[in-house]
């Protein structure tokens, strides 16, 4: 597996975490992440017309800093709102001070770094804000929500809980990701020219990451630095055990 350091301008803790997202989903369809997070999407710039992929169907970009309804399902949709221009003020005024802290946020390999943490109080809508300038606290890299029950999900119909097997079959092909149980396992590598390929020009990547949970079967799923595919033989069981852990957009 090629893992991409994501520009040598990005603090350590944003390089550390990004990784996850530089592993290359598909390799004629796929979004580079340097040339994506140079080209951060303006909030004044044309809206990507979405209809020519299946996986965008419908996907509209809402970059206005306007009060959100914190109530509706659209509020979590991930990008929508969320943009590399974007600022801490924008994010107050989006969800309420109150539910925007600025903290430490822990990336890979131990790596830290001081970022943004929304509704930090809410498991199921807590979200980390990593970004390229720490100090001036602007810039924003990546977007990562973990663990296996959150409102935020992806606008391709990704959530935090699906089953391999159920992403296997909203993809429509097999994908191939990093075997488990390290900093950057579980990690989708490659979507197989499916639905859930990265779309070519898309100024943000989307990048999925399985996991497990406690005490899963022994032998059940494939684990450290390698590639594996989803309907891998060895592993029959790995469709029902392994799930989505993290998702992760890269401006």
């Amino acid at each position: 597996m090629t893992l991409h350091i994501i520009r040598s301008g990005l603090p350590a803790c944003v390089v550390a975490t990004v990784m996850l997202s530089a592993c290359t989903p598909d390799k004629a369809s796929s979004v580079d992440p340097p040339a994506a997070a140079t080209a951060p999407v303006q909030p004044d710039e044309e809206v990507l017309d979405a209809s020519s992929s299946a996986s965008l169907a419908g996907v509209e970009y809402d970059q206005d800093a306007t009060p959100a309804d914190l109530a509706s399902d659209q509020t979590y949709v991930l990008p929508g709102f969320f943009h590399g221009s974007v600022t801490l003020d924008d994010l107050r005024t989006r969800f309420g001070a109150a539910h925007v802290q600025v903290t430490q946020i822990d990336g890979a390999e131990g790596a830290t770094g001081q970022g943004i943490v929304l509704f930090a109080d809410d498991p199921k809508r807590r979200a980390e804000l990593f970004l390229r300038d720490e100090a001036e606290l602007r810039g924003l890299a990546t977007m990562r929500v973990s663990g296996k029950d959150s409102r935020w999900h992806l606008d391709n119909g990704v959530r935090l809980g699906m089953t391999l097997d159920a992403l296997v079959a909203l993809n429509g092909k097999p994908i191939t990701f990093s075997g488990l149980d390290w900093d950057y396992g579980g990690t989708v590598g490659d979507w197989h020219q499916g639905r859930l390929a990265q779309r070519e020009g898309d100024p943000v990547f989307r990048a999925v990451s399985l996991a497990h949970d406690a005490d899963p079967p022994e032998g059940a799923y494939p684990l450290g630095d390698g590639e594996y595919r989803s309907d891998d033989p060895r592993y029959p069981r790995q469709g029902t055990v392994l799930h989505v852990g993290a998702l992760q957009v890269t401006f």
